[in-house]
């Protein structure tokens, strides 16, 4: 190989290191053009990243956990200790955006429903925040019919890695499922887009909330632009790395 060959190689290796380091942190996926409206960011845990999410994205995912030694909803998630980032500086540091916000509330559950629904109601309340804009997510479905009562949307965080369950296993967790459903016909569900083919099977017409945040930009394509298309498939957290 000669000389200028092997500049030419070198050349060509910087260029596409370049273009993959430059597409990782891009906002605008190639895998889901078309249908930007409908992806949210993934883990906006900190007031940088939510102030370059906003300038990309009409919706925001964020993690809370619910302190009861001083009534705080921290913007962590665990098992990464809490930064001293309150939910109310959060939310002002919005500055009058207002995005789609999925809030997964680590700890939410039955016994502290109420209290976190008026600590919600009071940030929201100040800034004048449309509740429907508002998601809130649990893996503790009693807790969120308080929450859908103030006009909050709410979604059953699904057990994962239902593809990966033997069948007889996977019925009985569907019909577990199922059940939970039946008593709130307004609760969506979310998991990850790997189990996006049997929640249709089975959940055809509730609204879902999916990540996809480790899906193969060219082996999964065809997957993820059909949940894009899904009219029932409301929202998708994509993982975003601002530069």
């Amino acid at each position: 190989m000669t000389k200028s060959s092997i500049r030419i190689v070198i050349f060509a290796a910087l260029i596409l290191l370049v273009v993959g380091f430059l597409y990782r942190h891009s906002p605008r996926k190639v895998e889901f053009l078309g249908h930007y409206d409908k992806i949210g960011a993934h883990r906006v845990n900190t007031i940088d990243k939510l102030t370059a999410s906003l300038s990309y994205f009409d919706a925001i995912e964020l993690d809370l956990v619910y302190n009861p030694l001083n009534g705080n909803l921290d913007v962590t998630h665990p098992p990464t200790p809490p930064t001293g980032l309150h939910f109310e500086t959060y939310a002002a540091a919005l500055n009058g955006a207002t995005p789609f916000l999925w809030l997964d509330i680590k700890n939410l559950d039955a016994h502290n429903a109420q209290v976190i629904l008026e600590k919600l109601n009071t940030i929201f309340e100040t800034y004048t925040y449309d509740t429907s804009q508002v998601l809130i997510e649990t893996r503790y479905p009693e807790a969120l019919p308080v929450f859908q009562d103030h006009g909050y949307k709410t979604s059953y965080y699904l057990p994962q890695q239902l593809h990966a369950l033997k069948e007889d296993k996977l019925q009985r967790t569907v019909l577990s499922i199922s059940k939970i459903l039946e008593q709130q016909t307004n609760l969506g569900i979310s998991t990850s887009y790997e189990d996006y083919k049997i929640i249709k099977k089975h959940f055809t017409k509730r609204p879902k909330y999916l990540w996809s945040i480790s899906h193969r930009k060219f082996g999964d394509y065809s997957l993820v632009q059909e949940f894009l298309e899904d009219s029932t498939v409301k929202l998708v957290l994509v993982r975003y790395h601002p530069l």
